[in-house]
C-alpha cells in the first residue's frame, strides 16, 4: 500500500474507522515530528541528487539489500534483511553509519541517516582529494555497486592466460582508478598487482580484485565468498537528515558474506574504509554504527548490549513472536558486533580497546557507548537535528543530560539511579556497575526498538584513514525461549569475531568452531568442541 505524506506514520498500526470499514495501515519509519518545520536551505552545496542504487548482497542464508548512500537492510519502503533466505522473514529493518565531531571554532558536523525521511547526508562517489568536492555528474556515475564473487576472481587467476577464457566484464572494469581529470584518489577499489606493473590494474596481465585467492597474501582487501564494494561521500549536497555541516568524507565500503555449512552461513560483514578529505581536524570525534531492528513481528523486541564482546543484539520480549510476520515460539535473536572502530589519540591516558593496556600503539576505540531511544519524540526519542544525532553518539539524551545507569536511562523506571553510565541494558557485563540491568528489569513494555553502538571520542585529522568493520550475527536456538537465542548468538558471535581476528582469511571454506548443542532440565548447555581457523 503507497505510503501517504499526511499520514506517514512509522511502524504503528494505524486503525481508521469510516463507516463500517475498518483500514490498518502499516508504516515503518519515525513517527511524524509534531513541531517539525519546513527548512529553506540557503548554502551553497555540489547538488547531487539522492542515491537510488540498490543491490542484494545473497551468497548465503541471508538476502538484504544494500543502498549506496550509507543506510542498508530495507529498499526505501520495507525490511530487506531475509533470514532464512525465501523465507519471507526478516530480522532487520534498516541501519546506516553516523559520524560527528567539533572543529576548532566550535560548529558541528555530523552525517547520518536513517529513513530518508528528512532528506539524506550521503551521496555517492569519491571526492576530490585536493578540493574535497564532487559534481552531480560523478554522483550519478558512482551510483551502483561492484558486485563480485570470489569464484569469479579464482577463475580468472587460474585462466586469464587461456585464449578462450571470457573475462568478466566486473573484473575487466574493476575500479581500481580514479579519474585524474576530476581530482580523484588514484588507487580506489583495492586490486592485487599480478603483473608488478607500476601499480596500474591490468587485468589482462593477471592483476585481479584483491581476494586472498593464493593463501598467501594475508593482507588482502576484499573479504567473502560474494562482495558489493561501493564509495560514498557527505559532501554531494546539503546534510538534509542532520541539518549540520559536512565533514568531508569520503568513504569505500564493502558488504560480504561467506558461503557455509555452519553458522558462519547465517552472518553479513561490513567494512568501511573513511578517508577524512578535510584540510582541518575534528575534534571530539565519534563513530557509529545505528540499527533499526525488526525481528520479525517488530512490535515486540527488547533489545541490549554485552560489552565484553562488543555486540549490540535484539530479542523478542515474549516467547512468542507472532503474526504473519513473525518467526513464532523460539525466536531468533539477532546482535551487531563492533569488532573495529577508529584508532585512538596517541597518549590520551584511556584504555580504549578494554584490554588492560593503556596507550599501545596503533590503539583501537571499541564499543564505547550503546544507547537505546523510544520511537517518539521525547527527550529519549527519534533524533531531529545534528545536535541529538552527535549527544546519542556520545551517550548524552536530546536534553543534554548524560545517560544514568538503570531503568530508562533518564533517571526513570524501575532501577534507575543518577550515575552516569556507557552502555544501556548490558545485564551484567558493564564492568563499572554490578547491578543487571536489561529491559526486563527496567520494566519495558516489549515494542519497536532501535540502538546505537559508538566509537570515540578521538582527533579525526586531515587526512586520517580510518576503517570500520561490524557484523551481523544471526541465531535461533531449537528450544529454550527466546532467552536460549541470545545466549547462542553470543557464542556465534565469538566465532565472527575469530574470523575478523584473522582477516577473514578463510580457506577450503569456513573451518568454523564445531558446536554440539544438548538440552538438559530446559537449559541449553554448549560445549565447543573444537577451534580451528587456517593462519
Amino acid at each position: 500500500m503507497k505510503k501517504m505524506a499526511y499520514i506517514f506514520n512509522p511502524k504503528r498500526i494505524l486503525v481508521f474507522s469510516l463507516v463500517f470499514a475498518c483500514i490498518n495501515v502499516f508504516a515503518k519509519e519515525n513517527i511524524p515530528n509534531p513541531i517539525s518545520n519546513s527548512v529553506v536551505y540557503t548554502k551553497v552545496a555540489s547538488g547531487c541528487a539522492p542515491s537510488t542504487s540498490q543491490t542484494d548482497l545473497d551468497v548465503n542464508n541471508v538476502r538484504t539489500t544494500i543502498l549506496a548512500a550509507g543506510d542498508m537492510w530495507w529498499n526505501l519502503d520495507d525490511a530487506r534483511y531475509e533470514i532464512p533466505k525465501n523465507g519471507n522473514k526478516h530480522s532487520m529493518f534498516a541501519g546506516a553509519l553516523w559520524i560527528g565531531g567539533v572543529d576548532a571554532g566550535g560548529q558541528l558536523k555530523v552525517a547520518a541517516m536513517t529513513y530518508r525521511q528528512g532528506g539524506s547526508d550521503f551521496w555517492t562517489g569519491p571526492l576530490n582529494t585536493t578540493t574535497a568536492t564532487i559534481t552531480p555528474d560523478e554522483c550519478n556515475e558512482w551510483d551502483k555497486h561492484f558486485k563480485i564473487t570470489r569464484a569469479q576472481v579464482e577463475d580468472h587467476v587460474a585462466n586469464y592466460l587461456d585464449p578462450t577464457y571470457v573475462m568478466p566484464d566486473i573484473i575487466e572494469n574493476w575500479p581500481a582508478h580514479g579519474d585524474p581529470a576530476q581530482g580523484q584518489d588514484f588507487n580506489l577499489a583495492p586490486f592485487y598487482d599480478a603483473g608488478q606493473d607500476g601499480g596500474l590494474y591490468n587485468p589482462y596481465d593477471g592483476d585481479y580484485p584483491d581476494y586472498n585467492v593464493s593463501g598467501s597474501n594475508d593482507n588482502a582487501r576484499l573479504y567473502g565468498d560474494q562482495t558489493l564494494w561501493w564509495i560514498f561521500n557527505d559532501q554531494g549536497n546539503i546534510h538534509s537528515e542532520t541539518e549540520a555541516e559536512p565533514l568531508g568524507l569520503e568513504i569505500h565500503a564493502q558488504a560480504f558474506g561467506f558461503t557455509a555449512d555452519n553458522e558462519v552461513n547465517d552472518m553479513t560483514f561490513y567494512n568501511y574504509k573513511i578517508i577524512n578529505r578535510s584540510t582541518l581536524p575534528l575534534n571530539d570525534t565519534y563513530f557509529g554504527q545505528w540499527v533499526d531492528p525488526d525481528l520479525g513481528y517488530y512490535l515486540d523486541d527488547y533489545v541490549g548490549c554485552d560489552v565484553n564482546l562488543g555486540l549490540g543484539f535484539c530479542y523478542n520480549g515474549d516467547a512468542e513472536d507472532e503474526g504473519a510476520a513473525g518467526y513464532g515460539f523460539n525466536p531468533p535473536a539477532i546482535g551487531v558486533d563492533f569488532f573495529q572502530g577508529p584508532l585512538a589519540d596517541p597518549n590520551d591516558g584511556i584504555d580504549n580497546d578494554r584490554d588492560g593496556i593503556i596507550d599501545e600503539a596503533n590503539e583501537q576505540i571499541i564499543m564505547s557507548k550503546f544507547v537505546y531511544y523510544n520511537n517518539d519524540f521525547t527527550v529519549i526519542g527519534n533524533p531531529s537535528e545534528g545536535t541529538h544525532f552527535y549527544n546519542y553518539l556520545r551517550g548524552i539524551w536530546k536534553d543534554n543530560v548524560p545517560m544514568t545507569y538503570g531503568g530508562d536511562g533518564h533517571g526513570a523506571g524501575q532501577g534507575s539511579t543518577t550515575d552516569p553510565c556507557n552502555f544501556m541494558f548490558p545485564g551484567t557485563s558493564d564492568p563499572d556497575f554490578t547491578a543487571e540491568w536489561t529491559e526486563q528489569t527496567a520494566g519495558n513494555i516489549p515494542a519497536d526498538r532501535r540502538f546505537l553502538q559508538s566509537a570515540g571520542p578521538f582527533t579525526l585529522q586531515p587526512g586520517a584513514v580510518n576503517e570500520i568493520t561490524t557484523g551481523v550475527v544471526w541465531a535461533r536456538a531449537k528450544s529454550g525461549g527466546q532467552t536460549a537465542s541470545i545466549a547462542l548468538v553470543k557464542i556465534y558471535d565469538k566465532e565472527a569475531q575469530a574470523l575478523f581476528d584473522n582477516n577473514f582469511n578463510i580457506l577450503n571454506g569456513p573451518d568454523a568452531p564445531d558446536l554440539e548443542i544438548r538440552e538438559l532440565d530446559k537449559e541449553l548447555i554448549y560445549y565447543i568442541i573444537k577451534w580451528t581457523y587456517f593462519e
